[in-house]
């Protein structure tokens, strides 16, 4: 990781961090982020919001972990997850496609 990239990525964490001590929600910690490390760093909201939600998932599963991707058998198309009782699930990216729209098409009331 270049110097740039890696003061991208502390910056991401130093401000979520900061953010979550507060009472600040988890969408508002990422677009404030997202904001900052677009203004700091001159990015675009894309590679700053990559950034600010992997950032965010890194420190929410610090927190409780219990499954991780196995990046040594993670693939292009494959994703391998193990969790605490010991199961692995392996997932295509066409399934993690389909819940990512199932999930944009749940309508959460305000």
């Amino acid at each position: 990781m270049n110097a740039v990239a890696q003061s991208m990525n502390d910056a991401a964490y130093s401000q979520l961090l900061a953010l979550r001590k507060g009472s600040t929600d988890a969408r508002e910690c990422i677009e404030l982020t997202v904001d900052s490390l677009m203004e700091e760093f001159q990015c675009s909201r894309r590679r700053a919001s990559l950034l600010a939600i992997r950032a965010w998932h890194d420190l929410e599963g610090a927190k409780k972990p219990n499954a991780y991707v196995d990046v040594t058998l993670t693939t292009g198309n494959t994703v391998v997850v193990h969790d605490a009782s010991g199961r692995t699930s392996i997932f295509s990216v066409q399934e993690l496609l389909q819940l990512r729209d199932q999930a944009a098409a749940i309508q959460i009331p305000a």
